[in-house]
């Protein structure tokens, strides 16, 4: 299909010789990289997730509009729980919960789909069985829930050889689907499971998602239900348990050759998330009994993404959350509001740890917990109140002369407006003044930060705009004035501002075509007035929202409408942006008098080609325009190349990855002036994967993208 808007490059060229790829990381189908996967949540029981996320989020009614806020929260994938050992798992419904309609509907809307199945080892056959089932139904990946069954004792007299039983199951699963993504979710702390089959899992498996249940003060007292230092235990247990591998002798099953150094895998972080309980919100399964910090949540994801002591090569890219019905509402805005992973239509939030930041002059270290020691973590602190620090430490200073300081250098980007944030712990004689001197694009700003309030979270310092580089700074001194007190550095946080653009029905970008009436008397209106129109089935008056798009990118798109009992259920509006168009109906009988999400994650591009427009096309009685708001999610980046390798027979395949659902044009050229139209692909996920039989006789060449 060729694309409807003019052609432009959009792509660097691949400016690679056939004779020289470079070696890249393995990619799954679908274009699942294991080592950055973004983030996830998982799914005990659809029937609950559909219930309104579990009382939380009003919006979801049904499978499709589950995706649609997954979407808009950033999330990459979901993990459903497809059965229990060799058993197929129904929860409410009368068959199996993981069928192909449902990864159908995820397909559709651009999200991935893992089954997960609560692995025992007792049936071994059974749960071969079970993972050919979820792939069969059309899955990106299965994840073993693997757990304490696996681990040898009286209570598990079916784990005769833990080793060899993990072998035969992991090892028979990747040779009926090579190149699927798996993945196995274990206890995070290794020293409390020495009987589980760690290495066997690992070695066949392409990621690791240990189970980091920060809120657990009877396990894990000395860690005082911090997600930072919970996040750094399990990071001591995976070092030592990783050096230990190298130790080794190479094993020999099968007749095949193993090195257990193989075992080490990616690692995305598995947290606990418990909200209040909404009642009539889970029906099917338990609901938590206990409620976590909403903040926990932002600081599991800022921590992971800043994790200093990561165990996986390059940082952790990405973590995901249990369960999906059990997350608060604003455990849900936490969710969204952190970033990890790497992606070309995501900017990330810059979060530095004080590990990060150059030091001038004798600022105090403290260290608030041991998490060292793999077997006994601690908390040590310095005042006894400290133990919200962001990370396992911070400095502080006493009243000086301002030559002293911490600096943090971000390396931005993107350029552009950026949310600068600090984060301190509990200390009781912290400055109510603390100097922050920001460097910007714009000059010099010192902002007076009061650490005596809001600590273990973080605190807005103020906007200031960046330019791309490091030429910017966060600069903490020590001149502050109320002498007897402390200067506290524990991290920084810089957040892209994004764009938002709201239309209300007054406005110029607003046109009508047929008979359309004004009306001010429904309290719940967005501002002065609205517009209202009767409506017919065939009907053909229009209202149409077309917005300057200034920032090209995804936008999240809202109405707002008076709601009535005199209000069509059905009101038809079409969200349309580039390349394509949603349809969405709309019940102005209820949810009025707030913005209400339709299309979340639309690529809009510059200029005023996209529009929202509502049809009196419906029944009965009347249709009501009365405002939209577009809210800028990442920017669009362009078509890019994953990978690129030479296959045995000499054709060569290409990774590209864009914009989903939008297709692109592939060129070859022997030379950087010639190009000439190789194929044209759908990219119906974002990530397309193309073999090019006519290089086998070319000795070199290049490839580039263009939409």
């Amino acid at each position: 299909m060729t694309p409807s808007w003019p052609a432009k490059i959009v792509a660097a060229c691949a400016a690679l010789l056939l004779s020289t790829f470079p070696v890249t990381a393995q990619l799954r189908d679908g274009g699942i990289a294991p080592g950055n996967l973004g983030k996830g949540v998982w799914v005990f029981s659809m029937m609950d997730a559909t219930n309104k996320v579990g009382g939380h989020i009003t919006s979801v009614t049904n499978e499709n509009s589950l995706m649609l806020f997954y979407k808009s929260q950033g999330l990459r994938y979901f993990i459903v729980k497809a059965a229990t050992n060799d058993k197929l798992f129904g929860d409410c419904y009368p068959g199996p919960q993981f069928t192909s309609n449902l990864v159908n509907i995820a397909h559709t809307n651009g999200i991935w789909i893992f089954g997960y199945n609560r692995s025992y080892g007792s049936n071994i056959v059974g749960e071969v069985s079970i993972a050919n089932y979820v792939f069969n139904q059309g899955a990106d990946g299965f994840v073993f829930d693997a757990e304490a069954e696996w681990e040898s004792g009286v209570t598990h007299p079916w784990i005769t050889n833990a080793s060899a039983q993990a072998w035969q199951l992991c090892s028979t699963v990747r040779s009926n689907w090579p190149n699927k993504f798996l993945a196995h979710a274990p206890f995070p702390i290794i020293y409390f499971h020495t009987s589980f089959p760690y290495k066997e899992f690992g070695f066949w498996c392409d990621a690791v998602m240990p189970q980091i249940y920060h809120f657990n003060p009877i396990n894990w007292p000395g860690l005082r239900s911090s997600p930072s230092a919970t996040i750094n235990w399990s990071d001591a247990n995976w070092a030592f348990w990783q050096n230990s591998l190298a130790a080794l002798a190479p094993s020999n099953i099968n007749g095949l050759t193993v090195y257990w150094t193989n075992s080490i895998k990616p690692i995305i972080p598995l947290q606990d998330v418990y909200g209040n309980a909404v009642s009539g919100g889970i029906i099917c399964e338990g609901a938590a009994s206990a409620v976590y910090p909403d903040e926990d949540v932002l600081e599991f994801i800022d921590y992971s993404a800043a994790d200093p002591n990561a165990q996986t090569v390059g940082g952790y890219q990405g973590a995901n959350f249990w369960r999906t019905d059990t997350i608060g509402t604003n455990q849900w805005a936490n969710t969204r509001g952190g970033t990890i992973g790497k992606f070309p239509s995501i900017v990330n939030n810059l979060v530095l740890d004080d590990a990060k930041a150059a030091i001038s002059g004798a600022w105090n270290f403290v260290l608030t917990f041991n998490v060292t020691n793999r077997t006994a973590p601690g908390f040590i602190g310095f005042t006894g109140s400290d133990t919200n620090s962001f990370g396992t430490n911070y400095y502080f200073k006493a009243q000086g002369g301002g030559t002293a300081y911490l600096q943090f250098t971000p390396n931005i980007l993107i350029p552009g407006a950026y949310d600068v944030f600090q984060w301190h712990p509990y200390v009781t004689n912290a400055s109510a003044g603390t100097p922050f001197v920001i460097t910007h694009s714009a000059g010099t700003n010192t902002i007076f930060a009061n650490q005596q309030t809001n600590s273990g979270n973080w605190s807005l310092l103020g906007r200031f705009n960046f330019a791309g580089g490091t030429n910017g700074n966060i600069r903490v001194t020590d001149n502050f004035s109320d002498a007897g007190n402390v200067a506290v550095v524990d991290g920084i946080k810089l957040v892209y501002v994004t764009t938002e653009i709201i239309l209300d029905n007054t406005n110029a970008e607003v046109s009508y075509n047929g008979s359309w009436s004004s009306a001010s008397s429904s309290t719940d209106k967005f501002q002065s007035d609205y517009r209202f129109a009767s409506s017919s089935l065939g009907g053909t008056f229009t209202a149409t929202y077309r917005p300057l798009i200034v920032n090209p990118g995804y936008y999240d798109v809202f109405l707002w409408y008076p709601q009535g009992g005199n209000r069509a259920t059905n009101a038809p509006w079409l969200v349309s942006y580039l390349g394509a168009g949603t349809n969405v109906l709309v019940n102005q009988q209820t949810n009025g008098g707030s913005w209400k999400l339709i299309a979340a994650a639309r690529p809009f591009p510059a200029g005023t080609n996209s529009f929202v427009q509502l049809s009196n096309d419906a029944g009965p009685s009347v249709v009501l325009a009365d405002a939209v708001r577009f809210s800028f999610v990442a920017p669009l980046v362009p078509p890019s190349f994953q990978s690129i390798a030479r296959q045995t027979d000499g054709r060569i395949q290409l990774v590209i990855a864009g914009t989903p659902g939008f297709p692109f044009w592939l060129e070859r050229a022997t030379n950087l002036a010639n190009w000439l139209p190789l194929t044209n692909l759908l990219n119906p996920s974002g990530t397309t994967i193309f073999t090019d039989g006519s290089a086998t006789n070319s000795s070199g060449g290049f490839y580039r993208a263009r939409q």
